[in-house]
């Protein structure tokens, strides 16, 4: 950003409030745009970026990620009833979308071989996901439609 000068971040209060400055990578055209549209409303760039890494933080706070602290394992949950509610919400997800996927293939097999390999190519992308999820939540419906999923991969 070209707000690096000691005039600018003392004209928006930045040295006054005791502020940090950090240095970052931009995308150039990014930063370009980014500079003239905030010259063009009047608007201080560390205003801007302060308010958009507090929104960020707010919502990406609380997804940190348990297995950078627990290293060379992996939490298995194995009491769906007290899995917390991303976990569920994942295994409803996938449970519905193999629902949903599954009853195609043995349709478009005999059809259209080109929609065929095109479904499975889905087939597996979902299959990988839910595959992940179910590692976690062992659910047992969600399991079932998995093995399902996986003999049509063989």
């Amino acid at each position: 950003m070209n707000d690096h000068s000691f005039r600018n971040r003392r004209r928006e209060g930045v040295v006054a409030k005791g502020w940090k400055s950090k240095y970052f990578a931009l995308d150039p055209l990014v930063k370009e745009r980014f500079e003239r549209l905030c010259g063009a409303l009047g608007l201080q760039q560390s205003q801007i970026v302060n308010k958009l890494l507090s929104r960020w933080v707010e919502e990406n706070e609380g997804e940190v990620r348990l297995d950078l602290y627990v290293p060379h394992s992996q939490v298995v949950i194995k009491h769906a009833d007290r899995v917390n509610i991303d976990i569920k919400a994942e295994v409803t997800f996938y449970k519905i979308e193999l629902q949903r996927i599954l009853p195609l293939g043995d349709k478009l097999r005999t059809q259209n071989e080109l929609e065929y390999r095109n479904w499975l190519q889905d087939l597996a992308k979902v299959v990988f996901r839910a595959c992940r999820v179910q590692a976690n939540a062992q659910d047992p419906e969600l399991g079932e439609l998995l093995a399902k999923a996986v003999t049509h991969l063989k």
